[in-house]
């Protein structure tokens, strides 16, 4: 049975997991609830990725709202990312139905994503494709973005 170690959030806790034989990375901060400055997980996937240098695969979870969410994911060497919260509106708004809605939702958005970056496979997707941008909109409550620095809570 693969294990799995969820609440990574250091490059140093990912290499000690691989060093001890852990077959998967999933970085998480548990939604912020555990610590709620702490950093959010897209910010610490880059330095995580190049500590676990493709030895496991790496799940993310925290913020994933839209298919550019997912695409940023696996452009800063996520494998898979999880959907916690999405997963639970489309349950709430059509129970089995709203929750497949959301997936097709999803893949639609990455399939424009790709496209519109000239890419045709996930593997063709890089840290090339992503870089630091200032925010345009104040953070909510539903956004993952609140602890950078301008985008706090109104």
């Amino acid at each position: 049975m693969p294990l799995i170690i969820k609440g990574i959030a250091t490059a140093e806790d990912a290499k000690l997991a691989v060093d001890h034989g852990v077959d998967v990375i999933y970085i998480s901060n548990h939604g912020g609830r555990q610590l709620d400055h702490g950093l959010g997980t897209i910010d610490t996937l880059p330095e995580i990725a190049a500590a676990v240098n493709g030895k496991v695969p790496i799940i993310l979870d925290g913020g994933i709202t839209r298919g550019t969410d997912v695409v940023k994911a696996l452009a800063l060497g996520a494998s898979a990312v999880t959907i916690g919260k999405l997963q639970g509106w489309g349950l709430g708004a059509g129970g089995q139905a709203g929750l497949v809605k959301v997936l097709e939702l999803l893949e639609e958005e990455i399939t424009i994503d790709m496209a519109l970056m000239g890419v045709t496979r996930i593997d063709q997707i890089t840290p090339s494709y992503v870089c630091k941008a200032t925010l345009v909109a104040f953070a909510h409550e539903m956004s993952a973005f609140c602890h950078i620095p301008g985008g706090q809570l109104r």
